[in-house]
């Protein structure tokens, strides 16, 4: 296989493995069904429990307490003895450590207490696309866009962080957390509400690297890409590469192609402008053989 095939065969590879918005929304559909469907996990650790959740509480040396409760729209709970009181907010273990402390005030010792979340009502997001860990996410007061992406496992290598969409009510917004990366608009970090849809996007531009690298193929694009930057995801250049005579092989809009020739060894000069140049999506960056 020569290189002009190797590249259209890379090519080819990449189309079929870049994911749309089609494929991000009908993950995100089969998530919900499945929410439905099943039980909910456990709600230990950092989720707090909200309006609609459903609580199962046993209080083991008083079992006649034991009971399924429902928190209300007010975020209150009511139970035998303790009467109304707040569960919204609480964690399932601080919520348990709560209870007990009102309940040694009743009794002469402060019983155990466990506090499950048995169902969900509304109290989650949904976030799809290129995040480490896409799917339903507990909902949490006061978290903003950043943040959720956060615990979703942040943004992949693969995310087009300029166009992240929150869907809310149906309604889509597309917002940018490379800005919020660069400081330029904090305005872009939205509060996060239940039941919110939050799609990053996968990079559907590619640039191609072939000949003496040390990882040749296809690769995603950044706005403002140079040359070295994309030298250095390909993991640099082999023993064989000739640094003089690295080519950028661009299509252009009328079908030919233009070629800008960089010598890599003075690439810090500044008057070779060429070698600063900022790539564009589809470039071809060939670094050919020394010759012996």
């Amino acid at each position: 296989m020569n290189r002009e095939e190797e590249t259209m065969r890379n090519k080819d590879l990449l189309r079929k493995k870049r994911t749309g918005w089609t494929g991000a929304i009908l993950g995100i559909l089969f998530l919900l069904g499945m929410t439905h469907l099943s039980k909910p996990a456990s709600a230990a650790g950092l989720y707090h429990i909200g309006v609609g959740d459903t609580l199962s509480i046993t209080v083991w040396e008083e079992p006649k307490l034991n009971g399924v409760f429902s928190v209300l729209p007010d975020g209150m709970i009511t139970m035998p003895l303790l009467g109304t009181f707040r569960a919204a907010g609480y964690t399932s273990e601080s919520l348990s450590r709560h209870i007990a402390r009102r309940m040694s005030a009743i009794f002469r010792k402060a019983p155990s207490v466990t506090v499950t979340v048995k169902g969900m009502g509304n109290n989650f997001f949904y976030i799809s696309g290129a995040v480490g860990k896409p799917g339903v996410v507990p909902f949490t007061h006061n978290i903003r866009l950043l943040q959720a992406i956060i615990l979703a496992g942040g943004a992949t290598m693969a995310a087009k962080e300029d166009s992240v969409v929150l869907i809310r009510d149906n309604k889509p917004r597309t917002l940018s957390i490379e800005k919020l990366d660069q400081g330029k608009d904090l305005s872009q970090n939205v509060r996060i509400l239940p039941q919110d849809i939050i799609i990053v996007p996968v990079k559907t531009e590619q640039i191609y690297l072939m000949g003496e690298v040390a990882g040749p193929g296809a690769y995603y694009y950044n706005k403002g890409m140079t040359v070295m930057q994309a030298l250095i995801q390909a993991h640099g250049f082999t023993q064989f590469a000739s640094l003089g005579s690295v080519r950028i092989i661009r299509k252009q809009k009328d079908g030919t192609k233009k070629i800008v020739h960089i010598d890599i060894n003075h690439i810090e000069n500044e008057k070779k402008t060429e070698a600063k140049e900022y790539l564009k999506p589809g470039d071809l960056i060939y670094v050919p053989q020394r010759m012996f």
